[in-house]
């Protein structure tokens, strides 16, 4: 598949388009639908099932390209996006010991740093790591500007003594994280005490 001149003008003109993804867009050469599927989630990153990038896809008519567009049109707000300051970690700091097979309630203190109430419906995902929860997402109330909440994770340490490290983002109702590069975390180790 070959991407058209207007088809780049019209994706530079969205913001938060960066270089790398222009050369994705650009390195595209298939029409196997299955394939499109996974190059759509690859490049948006989105947080759909199949049947949800098999949608933007087929309203675009299997052009990669325009759904991709579709996609960032109906995602993306158009207003600011939320802000948050972590304040603290509230229970199991960085770097402490727990001991194996281990159930555990991780909690962080967060705050809406913006000027604007959060949308309802923003959550707290897993990211990256290890998966040690029983949860992949956490929603969270809707704050204040100022107002500060904490926010918890059931999780459960392995059997084995190892460092544990798992990342978790917040994200807008419509999918799109938030907090600025900040990425919540949690890095313990699970070893047995002497």
């Amino acid at each position: 598949m070959d991407i058209d001149s207007d088809t780049l003008a019209s994706l530079a003109g969205i913001s938060s388009l960066d270089e790398d993804l222009m050369e994705r867009l650009r390195s595209i050469t298939t029409s196997n639908r299955e394939d499109l599927i996974a190059q759509f989630r690859a490049t948006t990153n989105a947080m759909l099932t199949d049947e949800g990038c098999r949608f933007f896809l087929e309203m675009s008519n299997w052009n990669l390209n325009e759904a991709i567009l579709a996609y960032y049109d109906a995602e993306m707000p158009t207003d600011k996006l939320p802000q948050m300051r972590f304040i603290a970690d509230v229970t199991v700091g960085e770097g402490e010991a727990i001991p194996p097979s281990t159930r555990f309630v991780k909690t962080w203190r967060i705050e809406n740093s913006g000027s604007e109430r959060w949308p309802n419906s923003c959550s707290l995902r897993f990211v990256n790591g290890d998966r040690l929860q029983d949860r992949d997402e956490i929603y969270v109330s809707a704050l204040s500007p100022g107002e500060q909440t904490n926010i918890s994770v059931n999780i459960a340490s392995p059997n084995a003594s190892r460092i544990i490290r798992s990342q978790w983002r917040l994200f807008t109702p419509a999918g799109v994280p938030f907090g600025g590069n900040y990425i919540l975390k949690l890095l313990f180790i699970s070893r047995l005490y002497p």
